[in-house]
């Protein structure tokens, strides 16, 4: 109840179908305890996944292919002045009930850092087949370097050193490439998601051309070479534009979508891509960021850092197919 909904519906709902009552702020202080068991379960390698590289088996060929999939995602949180100031109430309604003759049979619990910014971003990794029926996900509300870490773990809990192909669709962020370079040595590609660049190159041809067919144009016969031909007659094509153009701001945007061009020049490469088989776009992973963030992004709520990415990765037991599992694992702790 508390994974699917709000604590406040989640013990309403609980005790109408089973009559089982509880208070709403005693079934956070349930669910959010079993995230974190969840969470430091997987992340330890205790819960295995239900799949292995060995069973991504593309369809008629003995070989295997395992896609790759890594992103940030923003969570509102609770900020230190937050937390000071729901103590001090806390510490209010005490005094409160202590001059009216009612005891409080618990200490306030110690003191919580709360976030230095309302909005905190969790981090995603994504492990899929070429079916996309299997999936693998985890997310974490640690740094790049803690989400590499995890990443390799994973990576090692799967065996995806055994794939045949080993393929990272992402949205070219540095820090992202940085850590699947660093971690996942075996990867045979690390594609930039189409629709990323294809965004870039609409919102220069808007800027640089103007809002008509000749915008259009010009953007479809980029995507278009850079699908079937390469990233070259792309460059060739900015360079002759940029010598038409003399307003500062268009000259920038031209400039700056030649610079996210060379930065990616191996992640561009669609042409051999689609000729293997391989996907180009990264919709797994963007719709995994949302199913991830639907429970943490109701209506007025906010999240402890530490507990929105545990509550994610119970989410995530769900999404990987691990549900089942780690109950009975529970059932025999």
């Amino acid at each position: 109840m508390g994974v699917a909904q709000d604590f406040a519906q989640g013990a309403e709902d609980l005790e109408r179908i089973t009559g089982l009552r509880i208070s709403k702020e005693r079934l956070r202080q349930l669910t959010e305890r079993e995230a974190k068991n969840a969470a430091a379960l997987r992340g330890c390698g205790t819960l295995r996944p239900t799949w292995s590289a060995d069973q991504a088996r593309i369809a008629s060929t003995p070989r295997t292919r395992v896609y790759v999939g890594v992103d940030g995602v923003k969570v509102r949180t609770v900020t230190r002045e937050e937390k000071a100031k729901r103590r001090h109430q806390h510490a209010v309604r005490r005094q409160q009930r202590g001059r009216a003759g009612v005891g409080n049979l618990k200490a306030l619990p110690p003191v919580q850092a709360g976030s230095d910014d309302r909005f905190k971003e969790m981090k995603i990794g994504l492990f899929y087949d070429q079916s996309r029926s299997r999936r693998h996900v985890f997310a974490t509300h640690e740094d790049h370097r803690g989400l590499g870490r995890l990443l390799r773990r994973h990576a090692d809990a799967l065996h995806l050193e055994r794939a045949t192909e080993q393929v990272s669709l992402t949205d070219g962020a540095p820090w992202i490439r940085n850590q699947l370079l660093w971690h996942l040595k075996g990867l045979e590609a690390t594609l930039l998601d189409y629709y990323h660049f294809s965004a870039h190159v609409w919102e220069t041809a808007r800027c640089c051309v103007g809002e008509g067919p000749a915008a259009e144009t010009w953007a479809r016969v980029q995507l278009h070479e850079i699908k079937h031909t390469g990233p070259r007659p792309v460059l060739a094509a900015i360079d002759t534009l940029r010598k038409k153009l003399r307003s500062p701001a268009k000259l920038d945007r031209l400039r700056r979508l030649r610079q996210y061009l060379v930065e990616r020049w191996e992640m561009v490469d669609y042409r051999q891509a689609l000729a293997r088989g391989w996907d180009i776009g990264s919709g797994p992973t963007e719709a995994m960021c949302k199913n991830l963030t639907l429970r943490l992004k109701r209506t007025g709520m906010k999240w402890d850092t530490e507990n929105a990415a545990a509550m994610m990765n119970l989410v995530a037991l769900r999404e990987s197919g691990q549900w089942r599992a780690y109950w009975d694992n529970r059932k025999c702790a």
